[in-house]
């Protein structure tokens, strides 16, 4: 990034929400998220795999007694190993031992109005998105992935959330917002 005012926006994150998958697909959009990381940031990795039309990925009050009590927001890797999310709770774990104060969360809905409501729901500075959404295919347009759809949603505040994409090279851009 060579623009002062988007280095800035960046450096300046506390809390960073980024969008990622439970396989390697989007691990450029990761490893982006844990370099701002590195300064201090708080980290949740959003894994836009766990969302499904028919079954939520967190235990309900019908799923047993109290069972949803015993995880927190954002989730632990222990967490989402008991959730059975082990590739995220892999991901959480190496970040943690790499020094970022990394966390994970489960999408219950797909599409990125779910990942900007989480965002500012949690007081997030920013989120993280991959620039290949700006050219979504059937598939992710059908699902509410796309690019022009969290900028709009995460600026649609006064103070809305900084989007930063993320080519799959590892350059950021600073899509919209502000801190």
């Amino acid at each position: 990034m060579t623009d002062p005012s988007a280095d800035d926006t960046l450096a300046s994150a506390r809390l960073l929400v980024a969008y990622v998958s439970e396989d390697d697909e989007l691990d450029h959009v990761r490893d982006a998220a844990l370099e701002l990381g590195r300064g201090g940031a708080k980290v949740i990795l959003y894994d836009r795999d766990s969302a499904s039309a028919f079954s939520d990925p967190m235990p309900n009050r019908w799923a047993s007694q109290d069972e949803g009590a015993q995880f927190g927001d954002p989730l632990s890797d222990q967490e989402l190993v008991k959730l059975g999310r082990e590739p995220l709770a892999r991901k959480v774990a190496a970040a943690r031992r790499a020094g970022v104060d990394a966390w994970g969360w489960l999408a219950s809905d797909h599409g990125t109005d779910a990942l900007v409501a989480y965002a500012r729901d949690h007081g997030a500075d920013l989120i993280l998105l991959p620039a290949d959404l700006e050219e979504p295919g059937l598939g992710e347009r059908l699902r509410g992935e796309t690019v022009d759809k969290a900028v709009e949603e995460a600026t649609e505040r006064p103070a809305g959330l900084a989007v930063v994409l993320v080519a799959g090279d590892g350059a950021t851009e600073l899509a919209a917002g502000r801190l």
